[in-house]
């Protein structure tokens, strides 16, 4: 149970970690590349302004699914102002906010992948 939560945690933290400490490095790769390069897209179309609480109030629950990814984004990039029309800009919040609801239900995946492997089903 313990080491079930503990990947759940981690999971959310950084996308793919949950699956390591469940002893499944592949699916940890494949998601860590999976959640971060949507993430980092979502970043490149936006150009750095997709992640803002005070800009997308709303969306901004969605990505941070992605926890630490999204806190360096809010952090160093979601005070930005650009003064200027970004194209690609809510493309990169869709792709930043779909990230971190698709590392919620990898998280949960390495919960019940860790709650399995603990009762030895």
């Amino acid at each position: 149970m313990i080491r079930s939560l503990l990947a759940a945690l981690l999971g959310w933290l950084v996308p793919g970690l949950g699956h390591l400490v469940v002893g499944r490095p592949a699916k940890a790769l494949y998601f860590a590349v999976l959640v971060l390069g949507l993430f980092g897209l979502g970043m490149f179309l936006g150009e750095g302004a997709s992640v803002s609480a005070v800009r997308y109030p709303f969306h901004v629950y969605g990505q941070y699914g992605a926890a630490i990814p999204a806190w360096l984004a809010e952090t160093y990039w979601g005070v930005v102002t650009t003064g200027r029309t970004i194209d690609m800009l809510e493309l990169g919040v869709v792709f930043t906010t779909v990230a971190g609801i698709m590392n919620v239900i990898v998280v949960v995946d390495a919960y019940e992948t860790g709650r399995r492997d603990e009762l030895g089903a």
